[in-house]
């Protein structure tokens, strides 16, 4: 998968197709950039906003995140430009920037064509899409991981000392941002060591540099292995050979939320599938005409490497602690899986690879389409509170069964709340299954566990003080996308407080809102004024 001689592009081109492509990447990202917080992003809203339960600071090294402070710092920093969007800027902005920076280190490793196949398949990929609009440090380490890679390949090529001192840095910022960079740099390591002995004592100088850099941190490494919530995705997500598949192919083809089927739905993975086989015959052909099958030139073996650090890393470290694979974890080595993907289809002969390379890029923009829309997003519950602000009084009372986060606050809270506060002020918001909203944040506050804290409030109470509170006025109840009969019929919370409710409440109206397959989320208006008689 060598890169076949290319003429040379002048850097003013370059720059335009470049910028070019990161604008495409803008207008697909910019519709999942706004709307409620969601999922994990809530963790990171607790820790930037505390909710007075602790200081920031105190968030970060005393809190139940097992991730390093970097990217809560920067979110921190841009929470003042207001509300969701504020705190996931710096996952957009560094997204963005994991576009040209893949086609930069594509030129240092396999070549131009393959770097702009490479950096095409990170501004299209959905996955890429869904992390680069998501509150957390995934986009940021794969980001970070890239420097890292860009300037030790820099540094080999040119033995410039600032080069040098740039990979050193850029590897102890991966390591402020996410453990799991580890993995990718490790490999890095092992190549340039490996590739390239001439330079063992400059590589060996510049990690014992960002080994120093990252000692101040290594005591809260050494917590975070024992917080819950580096044992949650054991518990929840345990690694099998099945959901390790699953998982690889979301990460590759699709996005975490939603089957393959979904999306990128048959015909793209189809597409991407004969762009693969095209690819692969090119390869052959190529390699048989040059009488060269193995080794493969040191650029493509670094990208391979990238490709599989994380994955193996991961694997292996799951024979000495719990399990931490998970699509979202794997993400420093897409670069390198787009990069062997460019080099792939781009190896044969002009007619392979123009068709090999428009079908995979036809493949990964089906998948990008499909992320416009609402229904393979975020579950909407910006929308549900907009509704519920139109529809009822401020004292409406407001029912909620919540999908999982890892609080304490959850997403309907969230949306109903201002953007600094835990609580949407005079309505009272009741989670169903959950202990009431300040008893969760007592416990963050005490340190308390998810899988600790005190029972939920029953059903059949909530019942009774909702009802209270909405009188004979409006009760909204928010869970699934179904119709109130069958929700009624749902075993677990939902259904044993709709029983529960006294019978003078019925439904005047309902709405469903945009989320991805189970997702979806339904909003029943109850009204506590007797119904007339027919």
């Amino acid at each position: 998968m060598s890169a076949a001689p290319e003429r040379r592009v002048r850097p003013r081109a370059a720059l335009l197709l470049l910028g070019a492509l990161v604008l495409v990447a803008l207008a697909l990202r910019l519709p999942s950039f706004s709307g409620a917080l969601w999922g994990d992003e809530l963790a990171t809203n607790f820790v930037v906003h505390g909710f007075g339960v602790a200081e920031f600071g105190w968030l970060l090294t005393h809190g139940k995140e097992a991730t390093p402070p970097l990217f809560f710092v920067l979110a921190w920093l841009t929470k003042g430009l207001g509300g969701p969007e504020g705190l996931r800027l710096v996952s957009l902005l560094a997204g963005l920037a994991s576009i040209p920076m893949t086609y930069l280190v594509g030129l240092e490793t396999v070549g131009r064509r393959a770097g702009a196949v490479g950096a095409v398949l990170v501004a299209l990929s959905p996955f890429q899409i869904f992390y680069s609009t998501e509150a957390r440090a995934y986009e940021l380490l794969m980001l970070t991981c890239l420097l890292a890679t860009y300037a030790l390949l820099r540094a080999i090529a040119t033995r410039r000392t600032a080069w040098w001192v740039g990979y050193g840095v850029s590897v102890a910022v991966a390591m402020y941002t996410h453990y799991v960079a580890v993995f990718i740099l490790i490999g890095l390591f092992i190549w340039a060591f490996w590739a390239h002995p001439e330079v063992r004592r400059p590589v060996l100088a510049a990690n014992a540099g960002a080994t120093l850099l990252f000692a101040a941190w290594i005591p809260e490494f050494i917590d975070a292995t024992g917080k819950q919530a580096a044992k949650n995705i054991e518990l929840l997500h345990p690694l099998t050979l099945d959901h390790a598949v699953t998982d690889l192919l979301r990460m590759w083809f699709g996005q975490p939320l939603l089957e393959l089927a979904d999306l990128p739905g048959r015909v793209a993975l189809a597409l991407s599938a004969v762009a693969l086989v095209l690819g692969t015959l090119g390869l052959l052909l190529r390699a048989s005409r040059e009488g060269r099958w193995w080794p493969p030139p040191g650029g493509v073996a670094l990208v391979i490497a990238l490709a599989l650090a994380t994955p193996l890393g991961v694997v292996l470290h799951n024979v000495v602690a719990p399990s931490i694979f998970t699509p979202r974890n794997l993400i420093p080595s897409w670069p390198g899986f787009a990069l062997a993907l460019g080099a792939l289809v781009t190896a044969g002969t002009v007619p392979i690879r123009t068709a090999a390379t428009a079908l995979l890029i036809a493949g990964y923009g089906i998948g990008a389409a499909q992320m416009l829309e609402g229904d393979n997003r975020r579950g909407d519950y910006e929308a549900v509170a907009s509704f519920i602000e139109r529809t009822g009084d401020p004292g409406s009372p407001v029912v909620d069964l919540p999908q999982f986060a890892p609080g304490p606050q959850m997403s309907m809270e969230a949306a109903l709340a201002p953007d600094d506060e835990a609580t949407p002020g005079d309505r009272s918001v009741y989670e169903l299954g959950l202990p009431p909203l300040q008893q969760r944040l007592e416990d963050a506050r005490n340190g308390v566990s998810f899988s600790e804290a005190g029972p939920p409030a029953p059903p059949r109470r909530i019942a009774a003080a909702a009802a209270a509170m909405a009188g004979d006025g409006m009760l909204f109840v928010v869970g699934p996308a179904a119709r109130l009969d069958q929700v009624r019929a749902l075993p677990g919370p939902l259904g044993a407080f709709l029983a529960a409710l006294p019978p003078r409440f019925h439904e005047v109206q309902s709405r469903t809102f945009e989320g991805p397959s189970i997702f979806g989320i339904g909003v029943f208006v109850l009204s506590g004024e007797p119904a007339p008689r027919p």
